[in-house]
């Protein structure tokens, strides 16, 4: 009896070869998701710009982090030191 029997070592090598393709597609593709994760690339937030100190002033005024009288005062030491 004759086993494989139209089967060459060909057919062998051929699942092989797309066995180890088939291994690194999966390899690439894991890096790939877990780079993406790291840095954020996918649903990236951008960054705030930055925001002056008057900027950050006022914001903590409209959230009451500050009083008014406290926000006059740092105005006034950014006009006189730039």
């Amino acid at each position: 009896m004759m086993y494989g029997q139209g089967f060459g070592w060909g057919w062998m090598w051929f699942g092989g070869i797309l066995l180890l393709l088939i291994l690194a597609a999966l390899i690439v593709l894991i890096v790939r998701a877990a780079s993406a994760g790291s840095s954020g690339r996918a649903g990236q937030v951008p960054p705030a710009p930055a925001s002056s100190a008057r900027q950050i002033a006022e914001e903590r005024l409209a959230r009451g982090e500050i009083t008014p009288d406290e926000f006059r005062q740092i105005a006034r030491a950014l006009e006189e030191h730039p």
